[in-house]
């Protein structure tokens, strides 16, 4: 019952962040009744609106609800109230749930994809619902979100699902106020929403009235199916099948880089994976991401599934389609991303047959749209990291994708364009940072393509006008084309590790000058040479490089990255000369004496063998050296294995020698020494790879250490950013992270963006918005 006036207040209020297609005007809805309050809410582009009339005390209780009890998907970023009048008679006599209204500034957030909730899972097998086995049902606490969006604000018109019109039951629940569909955008049944089909090959349909039951018997019987998921295909398989494994990877071309697996439940994933507490409540969380686990010594699955890894990538069932192919069929299905080697995942069924028909025997298809591509997500928990554990994004896509990074200071808007490799890209608007999904790597022209149709949607979607364009420093870079490319916005052009170093003050609030641990595998350094081993000195406006590692060769240039014996074929000739010949090791003896030759005279020389400090070739050499990886498959794999066999148990062995050499360029670190004492005990042949691994893992900590103790007593500084590819190692970074610690320095690390080259973006766009607020090109 409403109040008559007496006492009344009319009020205004503005809420931002993630308030549509979340539930949030029902939620509105149902608070007014509950205090008796009369007005309207509505959706428009910068968010929810409501004007609220009632007494003072249920006015605040009202605002406070809406601000901390708001429904599960929604993130109310702030509640303000934007006019506030005293009324002596009542304005309203019932409380109401308006149309949308569009304006030209935007300023709302877009959900990200997320996973079918419970009460849709449990009609989903309810033989007595009416969506029972609907592979497509959601409500407005789950469900497609960002990858079906085409614009804003978020109501069916304005998405994929404008394509189905709804039948009248499913519009009757849509209309309904109290009914959990109530204005959910993508709702649809059996009756007039999309359909799933299943296609051989050739695409010819396969007459079955059950095409997700017929798919899970053909898995069974070894074929590989390309299923259209959410935000793209994945290819399918059963990996307790060793013929459609070993196909898999033969057809896919992937020798050797680990598949990704699906589960219905975390407590299958524990059949052959190891799942702590942390570790399920990420594989369970509304993004669904693929978490890497340790193996069971004895899981059930062919090898090839994760070959030389100790670790599985495995992600439970975010859609009901999913969850229709596992039930009671698989403890866990192979789902690796759809796509040709280097290529972004496909989500186009037109692009699926073209693209996949050489690796997939059939395919899993339905009729929704995705309007943009979103990758599956990658992260990990931490165990050993201090504070209790950390969770850390490898990779950024699905399910955290669109949120905003917010920082504590109002920049002009910018555009950050990214880094080559692991591509995304991000658009500031006052104090938040929207990091795109992974993109992928720009050197594939496909990939290039969906970069630049992604930073429009990007653009058009967020309504962000950027007044600086920012890209990396390398000349040759698509990225730095695509800006050099346009005339309208001034360019910063921002160095790679800079960025890095920005992107982790940034995501963890830092304001004044840090020490940049920054170890990766490549940047185009300020000398025109390839950095990665860089300890600097700097905030959002600059950096001084006061440390680095040494140069070395890089034999035949881009081609030592995916050949790293060459590399470590190049150190050795350094330090021996031609007595290289006669060293008594596997990689020495078991080379071509003429490769040999020509590759210990083209590093010495220099030719062709442009020179890096970076600290991931350096992994990749000694990798190769101790004889684990000579070549490899797939990037960061020679790193990846010289961690894997880490024999923790030599925990008494001491790091191995290096020097530091002060020059007028600041500290020069000398890893030689280090090199000549593995060659020794290479030599002896007594020795044990694992042990050799931990010494070198140690001596990169002590190095890392001793180090930032010499430039805090040189500089007085105390905060420690560690950022790059390299410590996606987590020996590395939790030893780093616990010796600097131990040392009296603040460390931080990164938590909301990729601490690989996925935070580029990030870094650049916080650096140009600095730069150009204070009048710096």
């Amino acid at each position: 019952m409403l109040g008559t006036g007496m006492g009344q207040e009319l009020r205004t209020y503005r809420i931002k962040g993630i308030v549509q297609g979340v539930g949030f005007r029902p939620f509105v809805y149902r608070l007014a009744e509950k205090y008796g309050l009369g007005g309207w809410v509505l959706n428009d582009s910068d968010g929810v609106i409501a004007e609220v009339q009632g007494t003072g005390s249920l006015l605040d209780q009202f605002a406070h609800e809406v601000r901390h009890k708001a429904p599960a998907l929604a993130l109310v970023n702030e509640v303000v109230l934007v006019d506030q009048v005293a009324v002596t008679a009542g304005k309203y006599d019932s409380f109401r749930i308006l149309e949308s209204e569009r304006k030209q500034d935007r300023e709302t957030l877009i959900s990200p994809d997320t996973n079918v909730c419970e009460d849709c899972l449990r009609e989903l097998f309810d033989p007595s619902d009416r969506r029972h086995g609907y592979p497509f049902i959601n409500c407005t606490n789950c469900g497609p979100r960002f990858s079906i969006v085409r614009d804003i604000p978020y109501d069916r018109q304005y998405t994929t699902m404008s394509a189905f019109p709804m039948c009248e039951e499913c519009s009757s629940e849509y209309e309904d106020v109290r009914d959990r569909r109530f204005h959910a955008q993508p709702n649809a049944c059996w009756a007039c929403g999309p359909q799933v089909k299943l296609f051989d090959k050739q695409r010819r349909a396969i007459p079955d009235g059950e095409p997700i039951g017929r798919a899970a018997e053909l898995l069974k019987q070894g074929a590989i199916i390309a299923v259209k998921g959410l935000g793209g295909y994945h290819l399918v398989a059963d990996p307790l099948n060793e013929s459609a494994v070993e196909e898999l990877r033969k057809r896919k071309k992937r020798d050797g880089k680990p598949f990704a697996l699906m589960a219905e439940t975390a407590e299958q994933a524990r059949l052959f994976a190891e799942v702590s507490e942390e570790e399920e409540r990420l594989l369970s969380s509304k993004e669904r991401p693929i978490v890497l686990l340790r193996r069971r010594e004895s899981d059930p699955f062919h090898p090839e599934v994760a070959p030389n890894n100790r670790f599985y990538g495995v992600m439970l069932a975010y859609t009901p389609l999913h969850h229709l192919l596992l039930r009671d069929r698989f403890s866990a299905l192979i789902a690796t991303s759809a796509n040709l080697s280097d290529e972004p995942i496909v989500y186009k069924d037109e692009d699926a047959f073209e693209k996949l028909s050489g690796i997939a025997d059939y395919f899993l298809v339905h009729n929704r749209d995705i309007h943009i591509r979103v990758d599956d997500s990658i992260v990990r928990y931490d165990r050993e990291a201090p504070g209790g554990g950390q969770t850390a994004i490898i990779r950024r896509a699905r399910g955290f994708a669109p949120l905003p990074v917010d920082f504590h200071h109002r920049l002009p808007s910018a555009l950050g364009l990214g880094a080559e490799l692991k591509n995304t890209v991000c658009l500031s608007k006052h104090n938040r940072f929207f990091v795109s999904q992974h993109i992928g790597d720009l050197k594939n022209h496909n990939v290039y393509q969906s970069y630049v149709r992604m930073i429009g949607h990007f653009r058009k979607l967020l309504q962000i006008d950027p007044e600086v364009i920012a890209c990396d420093a390398h000349p040759d870079f698509y990225s730095t084309q695509f800006a050099e490319s346009q005339r309208d916005l001034p360019i910063v052009r921002v160095q790679h590790h800079h960025a890095h170093l920005a992107a982790c003050m940034c995501e963890n609030g830092l304001e004044e000058p840090v020490i940049g641990v920054i170890f990766d595998g490549t940047g185009y350094g300020s000398d025109g040479k390839i950095w990665g081993g860089e300890f600097l000195v700097g905030d959002y406006l600059g950096f001084e490089r006061k440390a680095h590692l040494d140069y070395f060769a890089l034999p035949g240039g881009d081609k030592a990255v995916k050949e790293p014996y060459r590399i470590a074929i190049g150190l050795l000739a350094e330090l021996y000369g031609d007595d290289i010949k006669g060293l008594h090791l596997p990689l020495v003896k078991e080379l071509d004496p003429f490769e040999l030759s020509v590759l210990s005279r083209m590093a010495t020389r220099q030719v062709n063998s442009p020179l890096t400090s970076s600290m991931g070739r350096l992994f990749d050499a000694v990798s190769a050296l101790i004889g684990i990886r000579r070549t490899i498959l797939y990037e960061g794999q020679a790193a990846i294995e010289l961690e894997q066999i880490i024999d923790e148990s030599a925990a008494n062995s001491q790091p191995f020698r290096y020097r530091l050499i002060r020059d007028n360029d600041g500290i020069g670190i000398d890893f030689r020494p280090l090199f000549g004492e593995l060659v020794a005990l290479l030599e002896s042949e007594s020795i044990n790879p694992g042990e050799l691994s931990y010494r070198f893992h140690l001596t990169v900590v002590r190095m890392v250490t001793e180090v930032c103790e010499e430039i805090r007593r040189d500089t007085g500084l105390r905060t420690v950013v560690l950022s790059g590819g390299v410590f996606l190692n987590r020996f590395l970074l939790t030893r780093c992270f616990t010796s600097l610690t131990d040392a009296g320095f603040d460390v931080r690390t990164h938590s909301r963006v990729p601490t690989n080259d996925g935070g580029v973006s990030l870094g650049q766009a916080v650096v140009a918005g600095y730069r150009l607020k204070e009048g710096l090109r």
